[in-house]
C-alpha cells in the first residue's frame, strides 16, 4: 500500500505524490495542474535524521522560499532522482506528519 508524501522544492513546487518507500516511481504533473509540466522520476527512501537535515539545508540554501520546512519534525524521508531532467535529492514529508505538524501549530496558536 502506498504512502502519501510531499516532495519539497520539485522545480520550485511542493508536489503531493503516492509512493512505496524504496521503490522507483514516475509522476507527471500537467501544466494545467501545476502551472508548468513537472516530471518526477526516482525513489523516496528512509534515511537517518542527519542525512535528512543535510538535504533539507541544501534545499533551503537553493530556494530560501522553502525555509518553513525547517519545522519538519519527522526527519526520515528523502527523494533521490530526476525532476524535469535534473538529478536532485530533496526532502520529503508524509501527509500524516505534515497534518500533525500543522495541527500542533494551530493548537499552539489557539492556546
Amino acid at each position: 500500500m502506498g504512502m502519501k508524501v510531499f516532495i519539497y522544492n520539485a522545480d520550485g513546487l511542493t508536489i503531493p505524490v503516492e509512493v512505496e518507500p524504496g521503490l522507483p516511481f514516475k509522476f507527471r504533473c500537467s501544466k494545467e495542474e501545476c502551472g508548468r509540466e513537472i516530471v518526477i522520476e526516482g525513489v523516496v527512501r528512509h534515511v537517518e535524521e542527519g542525512e535528512f537535515t543535510g538535504v533539507l539545508e541544501e534545499t533551503v540554501k537553493a530556494n530560501p522560499d522553502f525555509g518553513k520546512i525547517r519545522e519538519i519534525t519527522s526527519r526520515n524521508l528523502i527523494f533521490e532522482g530526476i525532476v524535469n531532467g535534473k538529478e536532485i535529492t530533496l526532502p520529503v514529508e508524509s501527509f500524516d506528519d505534515f497534518a500533525k505538524r500543522f495541527l500542533d501549530e494551530v493548537l499552539i496558536l489557539k492556546s
